[in-house]
């Protein structure tokens, strides 16, 4: 059942087993996951159908210093869906190193292994429409060469991976009717969690205060989940102190907004690669017509022995798109894909190009706008070489709450203070660096790149950084509630009935786009919340029936 504002009253009081805070995949994923259950959901989603100009404003923060960091209305979406509305799709799970504890990336190390998680990644794999989980090129496309570049396939940079991506999905609309249709799931549009309260003692979460435009309601709930993303969940902890958590809900140890990741991305280096026919560049699609696309990584081994954080490489643009272009065309098209997105027919585009292989001449720059992503010229004088690397761990990068600031809702805006530290810089070149001599070595063509250069350009990209909306970290799991803020089932530390879903419970941030670990995550979750439910249940029969 999805809800409107108007649907509700001033004062009224909800009830259910689990209320979900949140309206983004990690939120959806985990109501469905309870759709058709004897467990009534109440899902209260933060946004409407399209992003309003006011429900935006309201992720408006402070950058310390000022220009550090995009501003955090520009990378996020404040809607029924949250990002899945514009994201490309791209999905790779997270490696199994990234879940390991490595001696040369500080407070690394996760309380769950990646075998753990992969049976959730393969869910999470199925919701996002990726078809078939394998990301091995040899066996999705046995009759095609390995290498990206041919002669380029060292052990220090494989060629073995590929990247999948959905459709997209966009989680709200691809997922409607089946929250409209479920008699347990009440989707609350355009409802906005406020503060969380404990009216009986210490150890528990009683109700959550909510507001949908002027008018103010509760919910209370067995179960609460946090699903608002790498920021608001650090926000509404912060913003949820009492006489028991003085500093705000899990922050007993300081930890809450802190651990602030994200990745590091960028191009530097051109490559001019003497065989462009037999570079493997281009988007390809599997037997399902699933797009795929191939990349250089830096495996385990080569990691430590050059004490590397989690990198990747790609063939981009040896410039941002509207460099290689020129300003008129960069305005049409920017245009035209706001356009395609917010009118909804984004999906349909990649659709009809995952039936053809021949654009129409005519409309071929348009035509693009269906595929993931815009990609040169196999003509273009240089191709660049596209990085996408971890952020290690640091306790000082994090999110705290203004002082002075507030939005509309009265809630405390939030101020990001990212801090790199000098692992991020010396992995970055140490890859650079390897890539670079395996290109040379294998004679594929001329490079351009400098260490002295490479390091000026990330000391300026650092110093003016954009995370691309893949937050991390500010509510980290961990086994020690010293170091973390919730435990390997995402329960809040010292809190028994709060859990939090989504990147901000990640350790560590891997090179992997977030969404499908996220909603992997957010299965996992859900599974252990039913199992808790249902034990209670069976220990107090009136369980479930207790804030009705």
């Amino acid at each position: 059942m999805i809800l409107l504002k108007g649907d509700l009253v001033n004062g009224q009081k909800l009830s259910a087993d689990i209320c979900i805070i949140g309206g983004g995949p990690a939120a959806i994923s985990m109501a469905l996951n309870f759709s058709a259950t004897k467990y009534k959901v109440i899902l209260i989603t933060g946004g409407d159908w399209t992003q309003t100009r006011t429900n935006r404003d309201l992720y408006k923060g402070i950058i310390k210093p000022a220009g550090s960091h995009e501003p955090l209305e520009d990378s996020r979406r404040r809607q029924f869906g949250g990002g899945s509305a514009v994201w490309a799709g791209r999905c790779v799970p997270f490696d199994a190193i990234d879940f390991r504890q490595r001696s040369w990336v500080p407070a690394s190390g996760w309380p769950v292994t990646y075998d753990e998680m992969l049976p959730y990644l393969k869910k999470a794999g199925e919701v996002c429409q990726i078809g078939n989980f394998d990301f091995d090129p040899q066996t999705v496309f046995p009759h095609k060469q390995l290498e990206i570049i041919p002669g380029l396939n060292a052990p220090d940079a494989v060629t073995s991976r590929l990247e999948r991506y959905s459709p997209p999905v966009h989680f709200a609309k691809t997922y409607k009717a089946e929250l409209e249709n479920s008699s347990n799931i009440q989707v609350l549009l355009d409802a906005h969690a406020l503060y969380l309260r404990m009216q009986n003692g210490n150890s528990r979460i009683t109700n959550l205060e909510i507001a949908a435009g002027q008018i103010r309601a509760d919910v209370s709930a067995n179960c609460f989940v946090l699903a608002t993303g790498g920021i608001e969940n650090a926000r509404l902890l912060l913003a949820s102190p009492n006489k028991y958590f003085p500093a705000g809900l899990g922050n007993q140890h300081d930890n809450v907004g802190r651990y602030y990741m994200t990745h590091i991305t960028g191009t530097y280096a051109k490559l001019n690669p003497y065989n462009r026919d037999k570079v493997m560049f281009d988007f390809e699609k599997d037997q399902d017509g699933i797009f795929c696309r191939r990349r250089w990584w830096i495996p385990e081994a080569a990691q430590e022995n050059s004490k590397i954080l989690n990198t990747i490489f790609y063939l981009t643009y040896a410039k941002s798109l509207t460099e290689n272009r020129n300003r008129v065309f960069s305005a049409i098209y920017n245009a035209t894909k706001f356009v395609v997105s917010a009118m909804g027919v984004r999906e349909a585009l990649r659709k009809a190009v995952q039936k053809s292989d021949q654009p129409p001449a005519l409309l071929k720059e348009i035509y693009q706008l269906g595929l993931p992503s815009l990609l040169p010229s196999r003509n273009s004088k240089y191709w660049g070489l596209f990085f996408q690397a971890e952020q290690a761990p640091n306790r000082e990068s994090r999110i705290t709450l203004s002082g002075t600031q507030k939005d509309a809702l009265g809630m405390p805006r939030v101020e990001v203070n990212i801090a790199f530290i000098d692992t991020d810089t010396e992995s970055l070149v140490a890859a650079h660096n390897l890539f670079v001599q395996k290109y040379r070595e294998s004679r594929a063509g001329e490079i351009i790149y400098t260490e002295e250069g490479f390091r000026h350009y990330l000391k300026n990209k650092l110093a003016n950084f954009n995370s691309y909306a893949h937050h991390m970290g500010t509510t980290r799991m961990s086994d020690d509630p010293k170091t973390g803020v919730v435990d390997k089932n995402a329960k809040v530390y010292d809190i028994d009935n709060l859990f939090i879903a989504g990147s901000s419970t990640f350790t560590t941030s891997s090179h992997a786009n977030p969404t499908i670990t996220v909603v992997a995550q957010a299965i996992k979750l859900a599974d252990h919340l039913k199992e808790l439910l249902a034990s209670k249940s069976e220990s107090n029969p009136h369980f479930c029936s207790m804030v009705k």
